[in-house]
């Protein structure tokens, strides 16, 4: 698999809807490819920056039904073996792909602006923070051509990474451009600055800040950390990309048109030292031994590295999530909703990091690390017959619970509804299942529905409360509707689904857990 694959496909793989051998392909490629894991750490980054203030976001009443039919436009131009890992702690990733097209064309436009407007004030408050504190320089470094004007507006860099602020104004004033950091974009002596890094550009992600005027454009491009201690990055755009008024409707996103040109820029950087703790410091999570051995605070974030071991034959630990750390009184939130990433597997240890807001500036002496929830998994296979000619609804039990197929219709393209029962004693939140036919064979789409269920029982129709899962105090989320898509992967003749294959499921376990690490020297 090679990057631009695995990119495509990054929001099904943190939707967790890729079949096996995808998430096997992507997983190995993203251990081994550091722009790829920068690209998923980056878009669950922003995910969680939505996530963290989503009070200042009011939703569209039919915002669920847009995510549906997004989810089922993005799977069936995708073909793929139907097998289902729904998750919907992660589908935040729809969230943010839909929200600001969605925004758009609806009057809660005015209310993500707003809170885009506060993101990019605090954006601009931590860069001055770190300009008083001499870690970061105002550059103002100003490429004219076709008509366009790009400034590169400041520039910080620690070990964690290096931060680059521009703008990007159209002279003619007629419209918005962007910087497309996979396309068009050079840094000229990438290998001076970045001797160890096996990628195409060092770039590694791209952040939009709020602009006053309308054919100003602001944003940040972030960089893995510079291998020297300082520099001059030779930044080269041939091309950057038209913002378009409604990039996202939920249905469809129209391409990108872009401008060609030629700006330049010499950035001068100095790169900030981290300070490094070894920790070494062990506990365990329901039978798992789980090792903290380093947390690196840096003055743009602070990063926790941490790794597990699955000695529990019976329920696979798939994530573990990090709530906070605390020092001094004060909470630091993680950027990725709290889960692991970039990290590999090796000797049976699954490793991961979390960044944090930054520590660098508290000098902390101690931290708390605060526990927020695992994910498991059980195998615990079924399979069950369908008869697409028999008489509706085709009832099944699974664990105590029952699942019926309520709705068939056969054709190129078969539509399948498929309910679970959500009975207080249900075991089980989320199923993995593929259906398929008597040649064992065939690619779907498919949305689900379903319920929240917080600590104290309550129920949340999905629809309803997507949004408001900040609210929540410890959501599980339980799907009971499933509206599947079948076709053969030959798109030749109906199909006809005889095989619903149940492989396990899974649940999620919220911990009030605390480790206390002292960080003296």
């Amino acid at each position: 698999m090679d990057c631009k694959e695995c990119q495509e496909r990054l929001v099904e793989y943190v939707d967790r809807t890729v079949d096996e051998a995808a998430r096997q392909d992507i997983e190995q490629h993203i251990i081994t490819c550091e722009s790829c894991t920068q690209e998923l750490a980056n878009f669950e980054q922003i995910i969680a920056d939505l996530a963290a203030e989503n009070d200042a976001i009011q939703v569209p009443d039919n915002f669920m039904d847009i995510v549906r039919l997004a989810v089922t436009q993005t799977q069936t131009s995708k073909p793929r073996h139907y097998k289902h890992r729904t998750t919907f702690g992660l589908v935040a990733a729809l969230f943010l792909t839909l929200f600001v097209g969605t925004a758009v064309a609806t009057n809660s436009f005015a209310d993500f602006m707003e809170w885009l407007k506060d993101f990019s004030n605090r954006q601009d408050e931590q860069m001055q923070d770190f300009v008083q504190q001499g870690l970061a320089e105002n550059l103002n470094l100003i490429a004219e051509s076709n008509g366009v004007k790009v400034t590169i507006t400041s520039v910080v860099a620690d070990e964690v990474q290096t931060l680059i602020y521009y703008e990007v104004e159209d002279l003619q004033q007629d419209t918005k451009y962007k910087i497309d950091f996979t396309d068009g974009l050079q840094i000229v002596n990438r290998a001076e600055l970045w001797n160890d890094i096996d990628t195409d550009s060092p770039v590694k992600s791209h952040l939009m800040i709020y602009s006053e005027s309308e054919h100003v454009y602001k944003g940040r491009l972030a960089t893995v950390p510079i291998s020297a201690s300082e520099g001059t990055i030779q930044l080269e755009l041939s091309k950057i990309a038209q913002v378009m008024d409604n990039p996202v409707t939920g249905v469809e996103t129209p391409p990108s048109t872009f401008m060609e040109g030629d700006w330049r820029f010499d950035i001068p950087v100095q790169k900030h030292p981290a300070i490094v703790y070894d920790l070494q410091v062990e506990t365990e999570i329901d039978g798992n031994p789980v090792i903290f051995d380093q947390v690196t605070i840096a003055p743009t974030r602070t990063v926790l590295s941490y790794r597990y071991r699955n000695d529990n034959p019976d329920k696979r630990m798939d994530y573990l999530t990090i709530a906070s750390l605390e020092s001094k009184g004060k909470h630091v939130y993680p950027e990725l909703l709290g889960i692991g990433s970039g990290g590999g597997s090796a000797n049976g240890w699954n490793s991961s990091e979390v960044a944090f807001e930054s520590l660098y500036f508290d000098n902390p002496t101690e931290i708390r690390i605060h526990i927020g929830n695992a994910g498991f998994t059980v195998e615990e296979p079924a399979q069950f017959a369908i008869d697409a000619s028999e008489k509706l609804p085709q009832i099944f039990n699974y664990l105590g619970n029952t699942i019926s197929i309520e709705q068939i219709k056969i054709g190129e393209r078969t539509t399948l509804k498929m309910k679970e029962e959500l009975s207080k004693d249900r075991v089980y939140e989320t199923l993995h299942y593929r259906i398929y036919d008597n040649d064992n064979r065939g690619s779907s789409s498919s949305s689900v529905d379903g319920y929240y269920i917080d600590k104290n029982g309550e129920r949340y129709k999905v629809k309803d409360s997507f949004y408001r899962l900040h609210e929540l105090e410890q959501p599980r989320l339980y799907p009971t509707e499933h509206h599947v898509e079948l076709y053969r992967d030959d798109q030749q003749g109906d199909y006809i689904p005889t095989t619903l294959e149940i492989e396990g499921y899974s649940f999620t376990l919220f911990y009030n857990k605390g480790i206390d690490i002292s960080l003296d020297k």
